[in-house]
C-alpha cells in the first residue's frame, strides 16, 4: 500500500509536471520515473521469478548443442551450401549465452551493480527473437532423418516452454490467474494504487488552485508571487489544500511534511519559506 508520504511526493511531481506544461498529464513515462524505487523492487521479484522459471534451461540449450553435432551429416545434406549450419550454429550459441546472462544477470541484480534493469528488459525482449529464429528453422530441417528431426522438436517445444514462462515475468499482467505471478501482481497493484490516489488529490488541489493562490499570496508579505519555483508553489498548494479542506488532519503534520518535501525538491531556505507562509495560513 502507498504510503501517505509517497502520495503527496507524487502529488508534487505531478503538480509540477501539469504546472510546466499543461498538457503533461502522467504519461507512462511520468509514472515509471515516480515509481522508480517501487520499480527497482518490482523488477528484483522478475529476476527472482524468471530464475525460478528458467531452470533447466541451460540443459536444454546445452543439450541443443549436442544434438546439433550428432545431425551434423543432416544438416549437411539438407544444405550443402552450409548457410542452414551457421543459422543453426547461431541459434545455439545465442540460446546458450540467454540461459547464462540469466545467471549473470541474477549476481548482479544481488549486489545491485550496474545498469541490470536495461539488461533485464534487453533479455526479455530478446526471448521473441529466439522463438522466431527456431520457427523459421525448424521446416527446414523436416527432411532430417526421424530420429534426429524428432529430438530438434522436442528441444525446440521445451524451449518454447521456457520462453512462454520468460513472458508470464515479461507481462504479469497478462497472466492474472498464474499463481507464481502473486507477487508481482500485489506490486502492480500498489503502483497502480498510487497513481489512482495521486491524481485524485492532484486534481482536488487543482479544481482549489484560485482560491489556494490567493491565499498564498495575500501570506506571502513582501515575495512576490510570480518569483515563487512551480516546485515550491506545488508544495504550498498542496499543504494549503490539506489545512482547508482536510479538517480531521492536524495542520502541523501538513506542515512538517511540506517542510521536508520543500527541503528533499528544494533545499534549506525554501523549507523555511514554506514554513512561514504555512504557519501564517494555519492561523487564518
Amino acid at each position: 500500500m502507498a504510503s501517505r508520504r509517497q502520495v503527496r511526493e507524487a502529488a508534487v511531481q505531478l503538480l509540477y509536471a501539469r504546472a510546466t506544461s499543461p498538457k503533461e498529464q502522467g504519461g507512462p513515462e511520468f509514472w515509471e520515473l515516480v515509481n522508480d524505487r517501487n520499480g527497482i523492487i518490482f523488477d528484483k521479484a522478475r529476476v527472482k521469478i524468471l530464475v525460478h522459471f528458467q531452470q533447466g534451461r541451460v540443459d536444454t540449450a546445452t543439450k541443443l548443442q549436442t544434438t546439433l553435432i550428432d545431425c551434423s551429416a543432416a544438416i549437411l545434406a539438407a544444405d550443402p551450401g552450409e548457410k542452414l549450419a551457421r543459422d543453426l550454429k547461431s541459434l545455439c550459441a545465442a540460446e546458450v549465452k540467454w540461459a547464462d546472462t540469466i545467471r549473470s544477470l541474477s549476481n548482479l541484480t544481488k549486489a545491485d551493480l550496474g545498469g541490470w534493469r536495461r539488461d533485464l528488459v534487453k533479455l526479455l525482449r530478446e526471448v521473441g527473437d529466439l522463438k522466431k529464429q527456431r520457427n523459421e528453422l525448424l521446416p527446414k530441417t523436416n527432411l532430417f532423418p526421424p530420429l534426429e528431426y524428432n529430438a530438434l522438436v522436442k528441444i525446440f517445444a521445451k524451449l518454447d516452454t521456457y520462453d512462454e514462462r520468460a513472458r508470464m515475468v515479461h507481462f504479469p499482467q497478462n497472466y492474472p490467474e498464474q499463481r507464481d505471478l502473486d507477487h508481482l501482481h500485489r506490486l502492480l497493484a500498489e503502483m497502480k494504487k498510487l497513481e489512482h490516489e495521486t491524481v485524485a488529490l492532484v486534481d482536488q488541489v487543482e479544481a482549489a488552485h484560485v482560491e489556494l493562490d490567493e491565499l498564498i499570496d495575500q501570506k506571502a508579505k513582501n515575495f512576490d508571487f510570480s518569483r515563487l519555483s512551480k516546485v515550491d508553489l506545488a508544495i504550498l498548494r498542496l499543504a494549503s489544500w490539506e489545512i482547508l479542506h482536510l479538517p480531521d488532519l492536524d495542520n502541523a503534520i501538513s506542515i512538517n511534511e511540506a517542510i521536508e518535501l520543500a527541503r528533499s525538491f528544494s533545499g534549506e531556505e525554501a523549507a523555511s519559506f514554506v514554513n512561514g507562509i504555512l504557519d501564517q495560513i494555519a492561523k487564518g
